[in-house]
């Protein structure tokens, strides 16, 4: 099972399913959930069913949901025990942890036979660790404008077997994804549609679990990149440049930090979450190509705006 493959997955919907799930008297089949979220006589055509049931079949790859032995559907072993429905932030950081589950996964980006190559959520994480490693303060990504060029030139090769994502149906389920976990936002330029990979959400949610303190810069980003393969400093980012031979992320060449990261640290500054501080004797990194001074130091802290 893969995530990407079914085509019309919705990740938001989701959480419906799960909450649904977590109320329901007793486990229903797949075929009574169906009738329940699509009642018969409502939209009768042959693709109707199409988004529920691709949704389920992603989510069951990534362990939220399973089918028992019985044939009911059940929520995955992994999922917090709450009898209370989840909220649009909590199911967020449930997707996380399944997606980023890399004890399931491993090397993502070690080739594996048959379905394999795309078990669990390894072509998912393929997909957005290359998004992750785009510039943040360039074009909106969007597969017929620049998608495909980028990734011809990044692994060398004009043949899509070898990309990240491999064609515009997997590329607009990893849209999908990526919104659904915080990790892009959609573009705000005129004009300019597409995705830029802007971890706001995402790493916000990180940073809500480091208790309030002082850190260094260093050792903030190392922790950031644990709780988030995905980006700079992560395990799965690391596979990437390994194929790729070199990291694409211009801030990154420039020796700053990740431009996703360093936007999404710049904005948690103004809305109160973290401060930054510079020491002339201790080593720090610029967050921008366009900062003059490096930061050396992080103070989490709780709150802020929101």
């Amino acid at each position: 099972m893969a995530v990407l493959n079914p085509p019309r997955t919705l990740p938001g919907l989701g959480r419906a399913i799960v909450n649904h799930l977590l109320e329901a008297r007793r486990a229903p089949t797949e075929d009574e959930l169906l009738a329940t979220f699509k009642p018969e006589g409502l939209n009768q055509g042959a693709q109707a069913s199409g988004g529920l049931l691709n949704t389920i079949s992603s989510l069951r790859a990534i362990n939220v949901l399973k089918t028992a032995g019985d044939g009911t559907l059940q929520l995955g072993d992994r999922l917090p025990s709450t009898k209370v429905p989840f909220d649009r932030a909590q199911f967020r950081r449930v997707l996380q942890e399944h997606v980023f589950d890399l004890r399931r996964d491993g090397d993502v980006w070690a080739g594996q036979p048959g379905e394999g190559h795309t078990s669990g959520a390894r072509d998912l994480n393929r997909a957005l660790t290359w998004v992750l490693a785009q510039d943040a303060l360039g074009q909106p990504l969007s597969w017929t404008d620049n998608v495909q060029t980028l990734q011809a030139q990044q692994f060398l090769t004009g043949s899509n077997a070898s990309w990240a994502i491999t064609n515009d149906t997997r590329w607009l389920a990893n849209v999908r994804w990526a919104l659904a976990l915080g990790l892009a936002t959609t573009s705000m330029m005129k004009d300019k549609n597409g995705i830029v990979p802007l971890p706001v959400v995402a790493v916000a949610d990180a940073v809500s679990r480091v208790p309030a303190d002082r850190y260094s810069v260093h050792d903030f980003l190392v922790s950031l990149g644990r709780a988030v393969p995905v980006l700079h400093g992560g395990s799965l980012r690391s596979g990437l440049v390994s194929v790729l031979g070199s990291d694409p992320d211009p801030g990154v060449t420039e020796d700053c930090a990740d431009s996703s990261v360093g936007q999404s640290l710049r904005i948690l500054e103004d809305q109160g979450r973290l401060q930054f501080e510079t020491l002339p004797d201790a080593e720090g990194i610029r967050l921008s190509r366009s900062d003059a001074t490096r930061q050396t130091h992080v103070i989490v802290k709780q709150g802020g705006k929101k």
